[in-house]
């Protein structure tokens, strides 16, 4: 099914990086693709879903280079062409059509920091094992003692 294809290229995410999203095997996509063999219409509908560039209702903002963001104004979200979206509480109908494509970028580029931040936190903590609530109250307690001593 070329469709997929059409899909997963919009993600610029290799058939394993795409095949691990959606837990099927590498060789399944490949024949989809390839027009080998037909995924159930549920799985096409379920990846279809899952990005945004495949539903004419969002409204599409260019980022700098090949980046593309979408507007779900129904929801009020964002999203990006990975399948990420992020909700908003603010009305947009008056915001200047050019800026909401530079605003939904830098939201998109802060959520991109904080996400690469967190699983760096997660790698570090699978590597040094500290638990840390312990570590800070320990120093509190240091903190408190050295503070009790020198009263």
């Amino acid at each position: 099914m070329y469709y997929i294809r059409e899909i997963r290229d919009s993600t610029n995410l290799s058939q394993k990086e795409f095949a691990d999203m959606f837990h099927i095997p590498v060789s399944t996509l490949r024949k989809w693709e390839q027009n080998q063999s037909s995924p159930p219409s549920y799985v096409l509908n379920l990846i279809r879903n899952s990005f945004p560039q495949t539903n004419k209702d969002y409204e599409e903002y260019l980022g700098s280079g090949t980046k593309k963001y979408y507007l779900d104004r129904n929801n009020s979200r964002v999203g990006d062409s990975l399948g990420n979206w992020i909700s908003f509480h603010e009305d947009i109908s008056d915001v200047i059509k050019e800026n909401i494509g530079i605003y939904i970028e830098t939201l998109f580029n802060k959520y991109y920091e904080i996400v690469k931040s967190f699983d760096n936190e997660l790698k570090c903590d699978k590597i040094h094992k500290i638990n840390w609530r312990w570590f800070f109250n320990m120093i509190i307690d240091m903190l408190w003692c050295l503070f009790l001593i020198n009263k």
